[in-house]
Order: structure tokens, then C-alpha cells, then sequence
């Protein structure tokens, strides 16, 4: 008997679950959290947390303006 999509997705719904209790009654999160900052030190990843952070911002406002014909009608209509 093969499952449907109803079942898989009610099978995704209880891993997720049982996944998250797992970690929340646990320390391995935390566990693995230090052991990131540990090896990088944690100004490395704030760093690259800023430079990541900002190159998904200016790739929006790039995307944005180059498409702004596209949705600048739209926002001038609402009112």
C-alpha cells in the first residue's frame, strides 16, 4: 500500500515535531552552537553574519530597481 501525500505530509508534520521536543529538551543545539563559535570565534561569524546580511540586501534593492516598471503601477494605484 503506498502512501499518499496527505500521510507524508502528516509524517513530515510529526518528525518535525518530535525533532524540535528533541532538541528543546536537550543541550545538543547549544552544544553544537559552541562548538561553531569555538572553532570560528564568534566575530568571524558575526562578520560574515553582516557581510551575508548585507549582500542579500543590496541584491533586493538591485532586483527591485531593475524591475520597478513592473511593480511601481501597482503601488501608484493603491490609494
Amino acid at each position: 500500500m503506498a502512501l499518499t501525500d496527505q500521510d507524508k505530509n502528516e509524517i513530515e508534520k510529526i518528525v518535525k515535531k518530535e525533532i524540535k521536543s528533541f532538541l528543546e529538551s536537550t543541550q545538543s543545539s547549544r552544544i553544537v552552537v559552541k562548538m561553531i563559535q569555538d572553532e570560528l570565534g564568534t566575530k568571524k561569524i558575526d562578520d560574515k553574519i553582516i557581510d551575508l546580511s548585507t549582500k542579500v540586501v543590496v541584491e533586493l534593492f538591485k532586483t527591485l530597481w531593475q524591475r520597478k516598471s513592473f511593480w511601481e503601477g501597482a503601488l501608484k494605484n493603491v490609494r
